[in-house]
């Protein structure tokens, strides 16, 4: 190619030296580039008519030479083709859905009968059992009679051991009560005295009282003399006795343990309600029975919910309350809770007399009402076992009346348990205070009848003694006819004023209890 201005070929070697030179040297390869892009456009064109859905994509990608004809009858006899083979496929279809229908509703003819020979079959069924039903409602009667009359003749069984149960452990504690000398006397008062064993068991409110100074003064004209303390400590062992046999026989629990006497511990104690029965009770060690006389080891442990109470009196009472109160205190507690265990061993068995504080104190009556005055009345036996009134005598229970009596109810038997819901019916109406009470209103008794006494005891010696200031003056006579007459005759006046007190000398040799005053000059 030559230039237009210079007119120069141009060549590898030969380069442009000129504007026109170098345009003509960059027309071919401009050339190329615009026809490089044409093909390019020309080829991304028919890419999108390929890439288009239907017919318009496969013709637009068939060559320009293309035969269109035979490509048009290739194609229509490709979809015939297809057509049939999709409609084979379809029938096949729809033979297997036909035999399948088929199938289910030979399937459902078939449940149809079963469901119907199952209906007729329990029509059946329930109308023979409606008729068994009614043969058995005609039989019942026949057919429980046997049963109610077995179920009655054991009950019937039951209760006879039960009452030959009762009636032994009755007389167990009877027999028990009187061989250890439990008896009731008429004291010089008047009243009623209960002994045990050769003590007496004093009411709880004259531990400290002239019942007590009397029945001291009664056993020292006729035995050794022994001291008032000395006579409390015996009857409160005598009565554990009793009650720890008792106990046993009748199978009952005291709501306080008592333990008995036994090696090192020569007398009886008592364990408050919390402490009662555990297996860790406090050790019954020989050491602990004098610690309620000593002051200072009662100062040392003011804690004595855990401790025993010692029902022992070394000292008498009024000397322990002024010496050592805690002691006292102890003993208190303990006397209460002995009271509390009888009271509630009264009611367990039947006796419903025990209704204040006066009735808890009142040990020796509430024992001996127990054991010898309550009566044993033997509920009768219902023999008729027919099937008549089974039914009812079965349903009914048992009247308070018929059972409640000594040795019915136990904390070792099913029968009449004490831990049944019978028993909590017992004692749902019992009144009595709770011990904690009790104790108080006993002690503030004692503490009173103590503080406020005006009485000395006196014993026959000091009776025999003879003082210049309380010389008789005998008017009309000598003073030698008053020694040796039997009874007192004419007048007798004392030196020293004594308020009365002559009245209440009798014969020499007796003691008691004496309002004094004026005693040596004094008051």
């Amino acid at each position: 190619m030559e230039c237009c201005i210079c007119s120069r070929n141009f060549s590898s070697r030969r380069q442009p030296v000129c504007a026109s030179c170098t345009q003509a040297a960059l027309h071919g390869p401009r050339v190329q580039q615009v026809s490089a892009l044409l093909d390019r456009e020309k080829q991304h064109i028919h890419a999108e008519a390929v890439l288009r859905p239907g017919n318009d994509g496969v013709i637009a990608a068939l060559p320009q030479d293309a035969d269109y004809d035979a490509i048009g009858a290739g194609i229509k006899k490709h979809a015939v083709e297809k057509a049939r083979e999709e409609q084979q496929v379809l029938e096949a279809k729809i033979s297997d859905i036909t035999e399948k229908a088929d199938e289910l509703r030979k399937q459902i003819e078939g449940y149809k009968e079963w469901a119907s020979s199952q209906k007729a079959s329990s029509a059946r069924r329930r109308s023979d059992l409606a008729v068994e039903h009614k043969q058995l409602e005609k039989q019942r009667p026949r057919m429980l009679d046997p049963v109610q009359t077995a179920g009655n003749k054991a009950q019937q069984r039951l209760e006879k051991v039960h009452n030959r149960t009762v009636d032994a452990r009755a007389l167990l504690c009877r027999e028990a009560a009187l061989l250890a000398g439990l008896q009731k006397r008429r004291g010089a008062n008047g009243k009623a005295e209960y002994w045990l064993g050769g003590a007496p068991m004093t009411d709880l409110r004259d531990l400290h009282g002239k019942d007590m100074a009397s029945t001291v003064s009664e056993l020292a004209e006729t035995e050794t003399p022994v001291q008032a303390h000395e006579l409390l400590s015996a009857g409160f062992d005598n009565i554990c006795r009793l009650l720890g046999n008792c106990c046993h026989y009748l199978s009952v629990r005291l709501p306080a343990e008592i333990v008995l006497p036994h090696n090192g511990v020569p007398h009886a104690r008592v364990l408050s309600e919390k402490y009662s029965y555990k297996l860790n009770n406090t050790p019954h060690s020989s050491t602990q029975s004098s610690q309620l006389t000593d002051p200072a080891s009662s100062a040392q442990r003011p804690d004595r919910s855990g401790r025993p109470r010692l029902l022992y009196l070394a000292l008498p009472l009024a000397k322990l309350l002024k010496e050592d109160p805690n002691a006292f205190q102890m003993f208190v507690e303990a006397a209460t809770y002995l009271a509390y265990d009888i009271a509630w061993l009264c009611k367990s068995q039947g006796l419903d007399k025990i209704t204040s504080f006066e009735d808890v104190c009142a040990i020796g009556k509430n024992i001996h009402n127990l054991f010898l005055a309550q009566e044993q009345a033997r509920p009768p036996l219902n023999r008729n076992v027919s099937s008549a009134n089974s039914g009812k005598d079965r349903d009914r229970p048992p009247t308070t009346a018929s059972v409640i009596r000594l040795g019915a109810y136990s904390h070792a038997s099913a029968h009449h348990s004490l831990s049944s819901a019978a028993a909590t019916d017992l004692f749902r109406n019992w009144r009595i205070p709770p011990v904690i009470r009790l104790t108080d209103a006993l002690k503030a008794h004692l503490v009173n009848e103590i503080s406020g006494a005006e009485w000395d005891y006196m014993s026959g010696e000091e009776w025999n003694e003879e003082r210049q200031d309380e010389m008789p003056v005998l008017i009309g006579s000598a003073r030698t006819s008053l020694d040796q007459a039997e009874e007192p005759a004419m007048s007798v006046m004392s030196i020293a004023p004594n308020d009365g007190a002559g009245e209440d000398v009798g014969k020499k040799g007796n003691s008691g209890w004496m309002k004094v005053r004026g005693r040596g000059g004094e008051g």
